[in-house]
């Protein structure tokens, strides 16, 4: 699985970064599975690390914007150097994202500063 590691952090999982000798299907479907899970358990414990105000140990340039995925990658990793606790319960309570990951400040800015017109036609009867 340490072999994994950077694909991991980079980008996530994809199909077409793994070469394998595992010819079974069934094999490969749990394989799949456990990677699957995998993926929601560390993309949890990012969501309770922003959740509890503890993003800024794992994150010191947070306005890059880490992904939930790479926040929990890295406290997973830092719990073991440390000592911090890890999440015993996969839970997501909402899909409202408090703090967006964003590109850059510029684009950000830019986008924020867009007018947004909307255009609504009427069409009245003539008497």
């Amino acid at each position: 699985m340490f072999g994994l590691t950077p694909w991991i952090e980079s980008r996530g999982l994809r199909p077409q970064d793994f070469r394998s000798e595992i010819r079974s299907v069934s094999a490969l479907s749990r394989l799949w599975f456990i990677l699957a899970v995998a993926t929601l358990y560390v993309t949890a414990q990012g969501v309770e690390v922003v959740e509890t105000g503890k993003r800024r140990w794992v994150d010191t340039h947070w306005f890059r914007g880490n992904s939930y995925f790479r926040i929990g990658i890295d406290w997973v990793k830092s719990s073991l150097e440390n000592g911090w606790r890890l999440i015993r319960r996969v839970r997501f309570t909402s899909n409202h994202d408090p703090d967006p990951t964003m590109a850059s400040r510029k684009q950000h800015e830019k986008r924020s500063y867009q007018l947004e017109f909307k255009i609504q036609t009427y069409h009245y009867a003539v008497e």
